[in-house]
Protein backbone atom coordinates (compact mmCIF):
# COMPACT_ATOMS: atom_id res chain seq x y z
CA UNK A 1 0.00 0.00 0.00
CA UNK A 2 1.52 3.33 -1.03
CA UNK A 3 0.38 5.09 2.14
CA UNK A 4 2.68 2.83 4.17
CA UNK A 5 5.72 4.62 2.78
CA UNK A 6 4.28 7.98 3.80
CA UNK A 7 3.84 6.93 7.43
CA UNK A 8 5.98 5.77 10.29
CA UNK A 9 5.61 2.45 12.00
CA UNK A 10 6.83 1.79 15.51
CA UNK A 11 7.97 -1.53 16.92
CA UNK A 12 6.74 -2.19 20.46
CA UNK A 13 7.77 -5.22 22.47
CA UNK A 14 6.43 -6.36 25.80
CA UNK A 15 9.05 -4.25 27.57
CA UNK A 16 8.82 -1.00 25.67
CA UNK A 17 9.38 0.84 22.44
CA UNK A 18 12.06 0.27 19.83
CA UNK A 19 13.27 2.48 16.99
CA UNK A 20 11.03 4.34 14.56
CA UNK A 21 10.65 3.52 10.90
CA UNK A 22 12.89 5.83 8.91
CA UNK A 23 10.12 7.39 6.80
CA UNK A 24 8.80 10.89 7.17
CA UNK A 25 5.23 11.30 8.24
CA UNK A 26 3.29 10.12 11.23
CA UNK A 27 2.54 6.81 12.95
CA UNK A 28 -0.13 5.23 10.73
CA UNK A 29 0.32 2.03 12.68
CA UNK A 30 2.58 0.40 15.23
CA UNK A 31 3.87 -3.17 15.41
CA UNK A 32 3.84 -5.33 18.52
CA UNK A 33 5.20 -8.77 19.35
CA UNK A 34 4.67 -11.16 22.23
CA UNK A 35 7.31 -12.82 24.35
CA UNK A 36 4.93 -15.67 25.11
CA UNK A 37 4.55 -18.51 22.59
CA UNK A 38 1.07 -19.60 21.48
CA UNK A 39 -0.75 -21.41 18.66
CA UNK A 40 -2.02 -19.44 15.66
CA UNK A 41 -5.60 -19.08 16.92
CA UNK A 42 -4.43 -17.86 20.34
CA UNK A 43 -1.96 -15.52 18.67
CA UNK A 44 -4.72 -13.91 16.65
CA UNK A 45 -6.95 -13.61 19.72
CA UNK A 46 -4.05 -11.98 21.58
CA UNK A 47 -3.58 -9.43 18.78
CA UNK A 48 -7.29 -8.65 18.44
CA UNK A 49 -7.78 -8.20 22.18
CA UNK A 50 -4.75 -5.98 22.69
CA UNK A 51 -4.09 -4.38 19.31
CA UNK A 52 -5.79 -4.57 15.89
CA UNK A 53 -4.88 -7.99 14.42
CA UNK A 54 -2.05 -10.22 13.29
CA UNK A 55 0.28 -8.40 10.90
CA UNK A 56 -0.87 -8.15 7.29
CA UNK A 57 2.24 -7.61 5.14
CA UNK A 58 1.62 -4.77 2.69
CA UNK A 59 4.87 -4.55 0.69
CA UNK A 60 8.55 -5.41 0.64
CA UNK A 61 9.53 -2.22 2.46
CA UNK A 62 7.42 -3.37 5.39
CA UNK A 63 9.13 -6.77 5.36
CA UNK A 64 12.53 -5.06 5.33
CA UNK A 65 11.53 -2.93 8.28
CA UNK A 66 10.23 -5.89 10.31
CA UNK A 67 13.34 -7.89 9.48
CA UNK A 68 15.49 -5.02 10.68
CA UNK A 69 13.67 -4.15 13.91
CA UNK A 70 11.88 -7.26 15.26
CA UNK A 71 14.16 -9.35 17.49
CA UNK A 72 15.13 -12.91 16.63
CA UNK A 73 12.95 -15.66 18.07
CA UNK A 74 13.95 -19.22 17.30
CA UNK A 75 10.27 -20.19 17.07
CA UNK A 76 9.56 -17.26 14.69
CA UNK A 77 6.30 -15.29 14.41
CA UNK A 78 2.72 -15.98 13.32
CA UNK A 79 1.27 -13.52 10.76
CA UNK A 80 -2.25 -12.90 9.46
CA UNK A 81 -2.44 -15.45 6.63
CA UNK A 82 -4.31 -18.75 6.81
CA UNK A 83 -5.53 -21.36 4.34
CA UNK A 84 -9.33 -21.13 4.12
CA UNK A 85 -11.15 -23.57 1.82
CA UNK A 86 -7.79 -24.41 0.26
CA UNK A 87 -6.99 -20.74 -0.51
CA UNK A 88 -4.35 -18.67 1.26
CA UNK A 89 -6.27 -15.73 2.72
CA UNK A 90 -5.50 -12.49 4.56
CA UNK A 91 -7.63 -13.00 7.66
CA UNK A 92 -7.97 -9.28 8.42
CA UNK A 93 -9.70 -8.51 5.12
CA UNK A 94 -10.83 -12.04 4.19
CA UNK A 95 -9.27 -11.50 0.74
CA UNK A 96 -7.25 -14.15 -1.13
CA UNK A 97 -3.48 -13.74 -1.21
CA UNK A 98 -2.60 -12.38 -4.66
CA UNK A 99 0.24 -14.05 -6.56
CA UNK A 100 2.22 -10.80 -6.80
CA UNK A 101 2.05 -10.38 -3.00
CA UNK A 102 3.43 -13.85 -2.20
CA UNK A 103 6.70 -13.94 -0.26
CA UNK A 104 7.25 -17.66 0.35
CA UNK A 105 10.58 -19.12 1.32
CA UNK A 106 12.39 -21.55 -0.97
CA UNK A 107 10.17 -24.56 -1.72
CA UNK A 108 7.25 -23.14 0.28
CA UNK A 109 4.41 -23.64 0.84
CA UNK A 110 5.01 -27.38 0.86
CA UNK A 111 2.42 -28.68 3.34
CA UNK A 112 5.19 -31.11 4.23
CA UNK A 113 3.60 -32.52 7.34
CA UNK A 114 0.03 -32.05 6.06
CA UNK A 115 -2.48 -29.58 7.48
CA UNK A 116 0.10 -26.81 7.46
CA UNK A 117 -2.64 -24.20 7.11
CA UNK A 118 -1.08 -21.24 8.96
CA UNK A 119 1.83 -18.95 8.07
CA UNK A 120 4.90 -17.80 9.98
CA UNK A 121 7.50 -15.21 9.01
CA UNK A 122 11.22 -15.86 9.42
CA UNK A 123 12.92 -12.98 11.21
CA UNK A 124 16.73 -12.83 11.26
CA UNK A 125 17.02 -16.40 9.96
CA UNK A 126 20.21 -17.47 8.21
CA UNK A 127 18.30 -18.61 5.12
CA UNK A 128 15.13 -17.06 3.65
CA UNK A 129 15.00 -14.37 6.33
CA UNK A 130 11.92 -12.16 5.97
CA UNK A 131 10.11 -14.84 3.97
CA UNK A 132 7.10 -17.01 4.83
CA UNK A 133 6.61 -20.65 5.68
CA UNK A 134 3.43 -22.68 6.03
CA UNK A 135 3.22 -24.59 9.30
CA UNK A 136 0.75 -26.47 11.47
CA UNK A 137 -1.58 -24.07 13.27
CA UNK A 138 -1.23 -25.85 16.63
CA UNK A 139 2.47 -25.06 16.91
CA UNK A 140 3.55 -22.45 19.44
CA UNK A 141 5.19 -19.28 18.13
CA UNK A 142 5.31 -15.59 19.03
CA UNK A 143 2.50 -13.31 17.83
CA UNK A 144 3.39 -10.42 15.50
CA UNK A 145 0.60 -7.82 15.75
CA UNK A 146 -0.14 -4.32 14.54
CA UNK A 147 -2.21 -1.40 15.78
CA UNK A 148 -3.57 0.98 13.20
CA UNK A 149 -4.37 4.67 13.74
CA UNK A 150 -8.07 5.08 14.51
CA UNK A 151 -10.50 7.70 13.27
CA UNK A 152 -13.72 8.54 15.09
CA UNK A 153 -16.59 6.22 14.17
CA UNK A 154 -18.97 7.70 11.59
CA UNK A 155 -22.74 7.39 11.75
CA UNK A 156 -25.19 6.79 8.93
CA UNK A 157 -26.92 10.09 8.12
CA UNK A 158 -30.60 10.33 8.96
CA UNK A 159 -32.65 9.72 5.79
CA UNK A 160 -29.53 8.30 4.08
CA UNK A 161 -27.09 5.40 3.89
CA UNK A 162 -23.37 4.79 4.44
CA UNK A 163 -21.14 2.07 2.95
CA UNK A 164 -17.59 1.67 4.29
CA UNK A 165 -14.51 -0.41 3.53
CA UNK A 166 -11.93 -1.07 6.26
CA UNK A 167 -8.65 -2.54 4.93
CA UNK A 168 -6.85 -2.41 8.31
CA UNK A 169 -9.59 -2.18 10.91
CA UNK A 170 -12.97 -0.60 11.53
CA UNK A 171 -12.81 3.20 11.10
CA UNK A 172 -9.03 3.20 10.95
CA UNK A 173 -6.28 4.46 8.63
CA UNK A 174 -7.26 3.62 5.06
CA UNK A 175 -10.99 3.25 5.83
CA UNK A 176 -13.24 4.84 3.22
CA UNK A 177 -16.95 5.64 3.57
CA UNK A 178 -19.43 6.64 0.84
CA UNK A 179 -22.72 8.39 1.62
CA UNK A 180 -26.06 8.54 -0.19
CA UNK A 181 -29.40 10.19 0.58
CA UNK A 182 -32.85 8.67 0.09
CA UNK A 183 -35.41 9.94 -2.43
CA UNK A 184 -36.70 13.40 -1.70
CA UNK A 185 -33.54 14.51 0.10
CA UNK A 186 -30.22 16.00 -0.99
CA UNK A 187 -26.69 15.56 0.38
CA UNK A 188 -25.11 18.49 2.21
CA UNK A 189 -21.38 17.77 2.34
CA UNK A 190 -18.93 15.42 0.63
CA UNK A 191 -20.02 12.08 -0.86
CA UNK A 192 -16.89 10.29 0.45
CA UNK A 193 -14.62 10.46 3.49
CA UNK A 194 -11.19 8.85 4.03
CA UNK A 195 -9.47 8.13 7.33
CA UNK A 196 -5.99 9.65 7.11
CA UNK A 197 -2.65 8.97 8.84
CA UNK A 198 -3.28 11.56 11.56
CA UNK A 199 -6.54 9.94 12.68
CA UNK A 200 -8.69 12.57 10.98
CA UNK A 201 -11.35 12.16 8.31
CA UNK A 202 -10.83 13.95 5.00
CA UNK A 203 -14.23 15.64 5.41
CA UNK A 204 -16.98 16.11 7.97
CA UNK A 205 -19.97 13.79 8.15
CA UNK A 206 -22.56 14.91 5.58
CA UNK A 207 -26.25 15.33 6.30
CA UNK A 208 -29.36 14.63 4.23
CA UNK A 209 -31.75 17.59 3.95
CA UNK A 210 -35.37 17.13 2.93
CA UNK A 211 -36.24 18.83 -0.37
CA UNK A 212 -38.58 21.81 0.19
CA UNK A 213 -41.51 23.02 -1.91
CA UNK A 214 -42.63 26.65 -1.97
CA UNK A 215 -45.51 26.94 0.54
CA UNK A 216 -48.84 27.24 -1.34
CA UNK A 217 -51.47 29.81 -0.33
CA UNK A 218 -55.06 29.12 0.62
CA UNK A 219 -57.54 30.34 -2.02
CA UNK A 220 -59.60 33.49 -1.41
CA UNK A 221 -63.04 32.47 -0.12
CA UNK A 222 -61.58 29.05 0.78
CA UNK A 223 -59.27 27.15 3.11
CA UNK A 224 -56.23 24.84 2.98
CA UNK A 225 -55.32 21.90 5.24
CA UNK A 226 -51.81 20.34 5.00
CA UNK A 227 -49.98 17.33 6.46
CA UNK A 228 -46.16 17.12 6.71
CA UNK A 229 -44.69 13.61 7.27
CA UNK A 230 -41.05 14.85 7.13
CA UNK A 231 -40.93 18.63 7.49
CA UNK A 232 -43.11 21.66 6.76
CA UNK A 233 -43.90 21.98 3.05
CA UNK A 234 -41.34 19.35 2.04
CA UNK A 235 -41.17 16.06 0.13
CA UNK A 236 -44.45 14.07 0.61
CA UNK A 237 -46.28 17.04 2.21
CA UNK A 238 -49.92 17.02 1.07
CA UNK A 239 -52.33 19.99 0.96
CA UNK A 240 -56.12 19.73 0.51
CA UNK A 241 -58.26 22.73 -0.50
CA UNK A 242 -61.94 23.56 0.06
CA UNK A 243 -64.20 26.53 -0.76
CA UNK A 244 -66.71 28.34 1.44
CA UNK A 245 -70.46 28.13 0.85
CA UNK A 246 -71.61 29.91 -2.27
CA UNK A 247 -68.35 29.35 -4.13
CA UNK A 248 -67.01 26.57 -6.33
CA UNK A 249 -63.51 25.04 -6.54
CA UNK A 250 -61.72 25.55 -9.86
CA UNK A 251 -58.63 23.29 -10.07
CA UNK A 252 -57.29 20.24 -8.24
CA UNK A 253 -58.57 19.64 -4.73
CA UNK A 254 -55.27 18.02 -3.58
CA UNK A 255 -51.58 18.65 -4.30
CA UNK A 256 -48.41 16.78 -3.19
CA UNK A 257 -44.80 18.03 -2.84
CA UNK A 258 -42.58 15.92 -5.14
CA UNK A 259 -38.90 14.94 -5.06
CA UNK A 260 -38.08 17.73 -7.55
CA UNK A 261 -39.32 20.43 -5.17
CA UNK A 262 -42.47 21.09 -7.21
CA UNK A 263 -46.12 20.58 -6.31
CA UNK A 264 -48.14 18.05 -8.30
CA UNK A 265 -50.64 20.80 -9.25
CA UNK A 266 -51.02 24.59 -8.72
CA UNK A 267 -53.32 25.88 -5.96
CA UNK A 268 -56.98 26.08 -7.07
CA UNK A 269 -59.25 29.15 -6.83
CA UNK A 270 -62.75 29.60 -5.40
CA UNK A 271 -65.29 31.26 -7.74
CA UNK A 272 -68.69 32.73 -6.92
CA UNK A 273 -71.43 30.39 -8.13
CA UNK A 274 -74.87 31.27 -9.76
CA UNK A 275 -77.19 30.62 -6.80
CA UNK A 276 -80.44 30.25 -8.74
CA UNK A 277 -78.84 27.80 -11.14
CA UNK A 278 -77.04 25.96 -8.42
CA UNK A 279 -80.27 25.56 -6.44
CA UNK A 280 -81.81 23.65 -9.33
CA UNK A 281 -78.58 21.84 -10.11
CA UNK A 282 -78.06 20.73 -6.54
CA UNK A 283 -81.75 19.86 -5.96
CA UNK A 284 -82.19 22.64 -3.37
CA UNK A 285 -85.58 23.89 -4.68
CA UNK A 286 -89.38 23.47 -4.12
CA UNK A 287 -91.02 21.07 -6.62
CA UNK A 288 -93.86 23.63 -7.15
CA UNK A 289 -91.37 26.30 -8.22
CA UNK A 290 -91.37 25.48 -11.96
CA UNK A 291 -95.16 25.04 -12.58
CA UNK A 292 -95.99 28.16 -10.53
CA UNK A 293 -93.41 30.13 -12.46
CA UNK A 294 -94.90 28.95 -15.75
CA UNK A 295 -98.46 29.94 -14.69
CA UNK A 296 -97.35 33.36 -13.45
CA UNK A 297 -95.50 33.98 -16.68
CA UNK A 298 -98.54 32.91 -18.75
CA UNK A 299 -100.93 35.21 -16.86
CA UNK A 300 -98.51 38.10 -17.18
CA UNK A 301 -98.37 37.60 -20.92
CA UNK A 302 -102.17 37.38 -21.22
CA UNK A 303 -102.69 40.58 -19.22
CA UNK A 304 -100.29 42.42 -21.50
CA UNK A 305 -102.17 41.29 -24.62
CA UNK A 306 -105.55 42.46 -23.18
CA UNK A 307 -104.09 45.84 -22.24
CA UNK A 308 -102.60 46.28 -25.70
CA UNK A 309 -105.93 45.43 -27.42
CA UNK A 310 -107.79 48.04 -25.34
CA UNK A 311 -105.30 50.71 -26.26
CA UNK A 312 -105.68 49.97 -29.92
CA UNK A 313 -109.50 50.26 -29.74
CA UNK A 314 -109.32 53.67 -28.08
CA UNK A 315 -107.02 54.87 -30.78
CA UNK A 316 -109.53 53.97 -33.46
Amino acid sequence: LSEFLQCAGTILGTEGQSEFLAHQGTDCWTYHYSEKLMNWQSARKFCQENYTDLVAIQNKREIEYLEKTVPFNRHYYWIGIRKIRNTWTWVGTNKPLAAEAENWGTGEPNNKKSREDCVEIYIKRTRDSGRWNDDACHKRKAALCYTVVQCAALETPELGSMVCTHPFGTFSFGSQCAFNCSEGTHLAGMEEAHCGPFGNWSSLEPTCHVIQCEPPTAPDLGSMDCTHPLANFSFTSTCTFSCSEGTELSGEKRTVCGSSGLWSSPPPICQQSDRSFSMIKEGDYNPLFIPVAVIVTAFSGLAFIIWLARRLRKGM
